[in-house]
């Protein structure tokens, strides 16, 4: 989509195409709606990125909890987003065997219990073997706040990929 269209879409039709840009979060996307028109591809990611950045750390959070587990079964969940499936797909995680499925439910699981939020990295240009790593590096850190923040990197990573994959200039 050319930046001209965006700027030129509905306000609904814009909020349908970009209420995923932060994982099921369409507050952002009405709150960036209403900075048009866009000069370009690397404004709508700032104002995108400004947003998320200008909300509280309880918001932020929030949205955090929202982004699916890594590496489940992609066959049998239904609550992933259309994107969220995409990316995990390009990197191999829906044909993960039996053994790599079942290490990703206990990372997760782990991941999860200690940080109360769920493992986000932005996969895009990852494969199998540097998530699991990343995984493992992170499931080490002691600091609940470096990790959120971490956490909230990521989010914005995957944003700026998920805007820069739709919008071309």
């Amino acid at each position: 989509m050319k930046i001209q269209d965006v700027n030129n879409l509905s306000s609904e039709e814009f909020i349908e195409n970009f209420n995923n840009i932060f994982e099921k979060t369409s507050s952002i996307a009405i709150s960036s709606e209403k900075k048009r028109p866009f000069n370009n591809k690397n404004d709508m990611i700032e104002v995108f990125i400004n947003e998320f950045d200008d909300l509280d750390i309880d918001s932020k959070k929030n949205i955090l909890i929202k982004h699916p587990d890594l590496g489940i079964k992609l066959k049998i969940t239904n609550d992933l987003t259309e994107m969220s499936k995409k990316e995990q797909r390009n990197v191999g995680l829906d044909n993960c065997t039996e053994d790599e499925f079942l290490l990703f439910n206990r990372m997760n699981d782990e991941y999860k219990l200690k940080f109360s939020i769920p493992f986000i990295f932005a996969v895009k240009g990852a494969n199998k073997s540097i998530i699991i790593d990343e995984f493992k590096r992170r499931l080490t850190n002691e600091d609940i706040d470096l990790e959120i923040a971490e956490s909230i990197k990521q989010v914005k990573k995957i944003a700026k990929f998920r805007l820069d994959e739709i919008i071309n200039e």
